[in-house]
C-alpha cells in the first residue's frame, strides 16, 4: 500500500485506497464493542482459571451470538490484576469482569453484549491501576473474594 493510502485511509475517506466509493459510512468506530480476555502470562491463562478456555468460548459464543463483525475478541497480556482472574474487559464501556469461567461467557454475551446489561455478579470493582494480590507458598492469591454464586454451590454440594 502507497504511503498515500494509508493516509487517506486514516482520514476515512478511502481516497487514492484504489477501492471505488462505498455506501457505507467510514468512522471510527469500527467495532461496537471490544473483548479483551487475558491471556498472557501464567496466571490468567492457567493457574487462577482458564483464561485461554474463556477466550475461545467467547469467539463461539459471539458467532453463535450474530455478533460477529459488530463484536471483536482479542487475546489481551496482563491487564495487572492478578489473582482476580482471568479477566475480561469489555469495551467503550470499560467494563471489567474478573473470575471469569467458561460457563459464564454464554450469560455474559446475552446479557451484556446483546442486551446491553452487565453481568453484576461478575462486575470486577477496585481501585484504579494495579490490583495485582499477594501469593501464598503455593501460588494461591491471598485476599482473592469468593464468587457468591462458588459460595451457594458448594452449600448445596454439602
Amino acid at each position: 500500500m502507497a504511503r498515500s493510502d494509508t493516509a487517506d485511509m486514516r482520514r476515512g475517506d478511502g481516497a487514492g485506497a484504489g477501492t471505488e466509493a462505498s455506501t457505507v459510512e467510514n468512522t471510527g468506530a469500527i467495532f461496537e464493542r471490544h473483548v479483551f480476555v487475558c491471556t498472557g502470562g501464567d496466571w490468567c491463562a492457567e493457574r487462577d482459571g482458564d483464561g485461554r478456555g474463556v477466550h475461545a468460548r467467547f469467539k463461539q459464543a459471539v458467532a453463535r451470538a450474530g455478533l460477529k463483525g459488530r463484536v471483536r475478541v482479542n487475546h489481551a497480556g496482563c491487564l495487572d490484576q492478578c489473582g482476580h482472574g482471568p479477566m475480561v474487559v469489555v469495551y467503550p464501556d470499560a467494563v471489567w469482569y474478573w473470575g471469569v469461567e467458561p460457563g459464564d461467557v454464554e450469560e455474559i454475551v446475552r446479557e451484556h453484549l446483546v442486551a446491553g446489561r452487565p453481568v453484576e455478579r461478575l462486575v470486577y470493582r477496585n481501585r484504579p491501576g494495579k490490583n495485582k494480590l499477594p501469593r501464598d507458598a503455593d501460588d494461591r492469591p491471598i485476599g482473592r473474594p469468593e464468587r457468591s454464586g462458588k459460595k451457594r454451590e458448594q452449600a448445596e454440594a454439602k
